[in-house]
């Protein structure tokens, strides 16, 4: 799902959009920020992996990533967010029609924040809760 959003993010410029310097830019790709939970502490990390649209090279990348910081349990255990991200969460323990999730406090922040939920089947379907929340206003 963490690939299959960022080709979708990285396919429209509306969601690649940003203010730097007091100017409104579009990132030439953004990377996806995913969340990872661990149980022991009951706690999140948020890793980052470059987005690459070769499915192959992105899952290279992104098995490296949980290779080395899975299992640390520091909120950023690979230190600063790049500034040309994108958000990717999941409470695979919940199920949701509808999720708000607010920023405050930072009136020039444009990353989509896609939460996912957890699955459920009926009949012979998998459905899968995602919510997309944009701020552009």
């Amino acid at each position: 799902m963490i690939y299959l959003i960022s080709r979708v993010v990285n396919q429209f410029p509306e969601f690649r959009m940003a203010m730097k310097d007091n100017a409104l830019i579009y990132w030439d790709q953004t990377d996806p920020v995913f969340t990872v939970f661990h149980k022991e502490t009951e706690t999140f990390s948020a890793l980052f992996c470059r987005y690459c649209p070769d499915i192959s090279e992105f899952m290279a990348g992104y098995n490296a990533v949980m290779a080395e910081y899975q299992h640390n349990t520091a909120l950023f255990p690979q230190g600063a967010l790049p500034e040309n991200h994108l958000n990717i969460s999941s409470l695979p323990w919940v199920s949701f029609d509808g999720f708000n999730l607010n920023i405050t406090g930072n009136d020039d922040y444009f990353a989509p924040v896609f939460t996912m939920a957890k699955f459920q089947q009926e009949d012979n379907r998998v459905l899968l809760p995602v919510s997309v929340q944009v701020h552009h206003a």
